[in-house]
């Protein structure tokens, strides 16, 4: 039989789907408490993880959290490419650190893109200004996020029973703090990025302070909402094989009793109102395509005030969260997100 080149692959087994929705559950818990809740010597867990972290199958990282994402302007681009140039425009756009994620789509344009920034002047001059101007980028569409739900910071493979789960429960942090994000806890959250595991020595040699300092101000910046970490993986070798982007409308009144509900779905990656007459889109995982269908029956029965005014299959994922992917889907590089990267043209 002729090779047919594509590479066979590697459906992660049970012991590594249940260490990855351990960090899931806590992106930064320790080896000892990752063991207890998955069974495991915190030796060999740890060692599991350098594995799956090496191949590209697993990785952590640090997000945005709920409080910069209300401050911050994000918008979500249907992008129309020239005929043969969208692989190379995705990876052009990939390399932008204030472009999270760039995905291929089954659509009437080519791809899908979040991008994010400190301010909407910021924003719009991108927009308006740099982005038409990419060699490739024929046509773009923007959908300004009013409100943003979650950003997969909270999704997980669900394969831990509650008793385990319930040992990797994030401890609360010090009370919240009016202060904003400066420019050390800016260093800090991208010297997180390429590993969200950074150990707070490695974090004070990276930002030139002391560790107990690196510590403060973490906890601090979870507990603030300013950050959040996210454990993620190449999701076709957990068995979700394929994603959608859906685009809904419903009673602007709505929005939030309906965005906060979706929250509760295992299929839920992506969720946020939306300025135009489409007011909210969620993205979703998805064992396969055919899962779509059922998926959307549901979100009619259990919304029958929302329509689904477009629906679209995700054919490639080349960037998520500041991870570049291979066709896999498997980590192959890291570009820093940086929102702070955009100012606006005086």
């Amino acid at each position: 039989m002729q090779d047919s080149g594509i590479e066979p692959q590697r459906l992660l087994s049970e012991t590594d789907l249940e260490l990855i929705d351990a960090l899931q559950i806590n992106p930064r818990a320790s080896w000892v408490d990752v063991g207890t809740a998955t069974r495991a010597d915190p030796v060999t867990a740890a060692r599991r993880w350098q594995r799956l972290n090496s191949t590209g199958e697993a990785w952590t990282t640090v997000a945005l959290g709920q409080r910069q994402m209300h401050a911050m302007s994000m918008a979500f681009l249907e992008i129309d490419c020239e005929a043969g140039a969208a692989v190379e425009v995705a990876g052009t756009l990939a390399a932008a650190g204030h472009l999270i994620t760039v995905q291929h789509v089954a659509a009437g344009h080519d791809l899908f893109v979040i991008a994010v920034a400190a301010s909407m002047p910021a924003l719009a001059d991108y927009l308006l200004t740099d982005l038409p101007r990419v060699p490739g980028v024929s046509k773009v569409r923007t959908h300004v996020a009013t409100r943003v739900f979650e950003a997969s910071c909270r999704w997980r493979l669900r394969v831990l029973p509650p008793r385990s789960a319930g040992v990797l429960a994030r401890r609360p942090g010090p009370a919240e703090s009016t202060r904003q994000m400066d420019e050390i806890d800016r260093l800090l959250f991208k010297a997180l990025l390429a590993d969200g595991r950074a150990t707070y020595s490695e974090l004070a040699e990276a930002v030139g302070t002391s560790e107990r300092t690196v510590q403060r101000r973490l906890s601090r910046l979870v507990a603030t909402g300013d950050i959040d970490f996210r454990c993620d993986l190449a999701r076709s070798h957990a068995g979700w094989h394929s994603s959608a982007v859906l685009w809904l409308r419903m009673p602007d009144g709505l929005l939030e009793e309906t965005g906060r509900a979706l929250l509760d779905w295992p299929e839920t990656r992506t969720c946020a109102a939306l300025a135009g007459a489409r007011n909210m889109l969620l993205t979703v995982g998805l064992h396969g395509v055919s899962d779509l269908h059922p998926l959307v029956m549901r979100l009619e029965e259990r919304f029958p005030y929302v329509s689904i005014a477009d629906r679209q299959i995700v054919l490639r994922q080349s960037k998520l969260y500041g991870r570049v992917l291979d066709p896999f889907g498997r980590c192959t590089g890291v570009v820093p997100v940086d929102p702070w990267s955009l100012s606006p043209r005086i």
